[in-house]
């Protein structure tokens, strides 16, 4: 039995394919242009999804790459001051020793009194470091100078260099260098540098205060207080003197703290590059084109357009008359 066709029927039939034909050239023109697989997500929904994944990953990638380039240049202004401590901790260590030469009297002391002196304004100015607009010493408190003058007392004869900044161990300032990961990249000012203030005492026990002092600052304030004193006790100077080769020591130790959390970083920082690497791979899979495969299928849809068009012609071309 056979089922009869009618002349509509072919029309609809013709017209559908070319439809067909139509559309699936403009989609592979659509895609050569833009270069991508779909327009929508719901044109390639597992595709899409990929895709969205990885602009997610990727802008996460980004954020942390900006952490770690960030806190590796403070860490490496940190570095640079404690370099210059160094030098001229150096300095000081060799006045200190000249000092101590049986030949050296208050004249000379006292001059060297004076260079000690500008060697301990130069700890801390460097211990006032900024990294744009953050005192990288003072701990969390970074909106102002971690050392400054001493606090006034009851009394204003204070003297000497205040640490204003958090006090060690509560000091960290922690930034995320990747998922559930932190890292602390500064050090604690008074760990680094020390500090040492004090106040005359007075008739009135009330408002004494006791000396402080500690660290690097401490320990050239009491070499320059020595070598200012008009009689100077050198027994002291050399106590001191073993004082600042642990100060020394201290500023070696911060320094080496600072070089591993640079190599920390750069190798974080590589991992992520490593990682937006492939996932730029991975989301171009899933949305860019293969342009040699759809230009072949291009000159393949092109080709099958126009034998359709050849044999719609054909089909459609009888008239009623030709079943007469």
């Amino acid at each position: 039995m056979y089922q009869r066709v009618t002349n509509n029927y072919l029309n609809q039939s013709v017209l559908n394919n070319l439809y067909t034909n139509r559309s699936a050239l403009v989609d592979l023109q659509r895609q050569i242009a833009s270069g991508k697989k779909f327009e929508r997500a719901s044109d390639d929904v597992l595709s899409s999804i990929t895709v969205i994944s990885s602009n997610s990953s990727l802008g996460k990638i980004e954020g942390y790459i900006k952490n770690i380039e960030t806190a590796k240049l403070e860490v490496e202004t940190a570095d640079k001051a404690i370099l210059s401590s160094l030098d001229s901790v150096h300095k000081a260590r060799e006045l200190t020793i000249q000092s101590l030469n049986a030949t050296s009297g208050t004249e000379e002391l006292n001059m060297m009194a004076s260079q000690v002196e500008q060697i301990i304004e130069q700890i801390k100015d460097l211990g006032n470091t900024k990294y744009g607009s953050k005192h990288i010493f003072g701990g969390k408190e970074t909106t102002s100078p971690p050392f400054i003058d001493p606090p006034d007392p009851p009394v204003t004869d204070g003297e000497g260099i205040y640490y204003a900044g958090s006090a060690s161990g509560s000091h960290q300032r922690e930034v995320e260098i990747s998922e559930g990961v932190t890292i602390t990249i500064n050090l604690c000012g008074e760990d680094i540098f020390g500090q040492y203030y004090k106040w005359d005492h007075d008739s009135n026990p009330l408002t004494d205060k006791v000396a402080v002092s500690g660290g690097l600052i401490g320990t050239l304030s009491k070499i320059k207080e020595q070598m200012e004193s008009s009689s100077p006790d050198k027994d002291i100077i050399r106590q001191e003197l073993a004082n600042l080769d642990n100060d020394l020591t201290n500023l070696l130790s911060s320094q080496a703290t600072l070089g591993s959390l640079t190599s920390r970083l750069e190798i974080a920082k590589k991992i992520h590059a490593d990682d937006k690497i492939a996932i730029t791979d991975k989301k171009a899979d899933a949305e860019s084109i293969d342009f040699a495969k759809a230009i072949s299928d291009l000159k393949f849809q092109e080709s099958a357009l126009q034998a359709s068009l050849l044999v719609g012609a054909q089909i459609i071309k009888p008239s009623l008359l030709n079943y007469i």
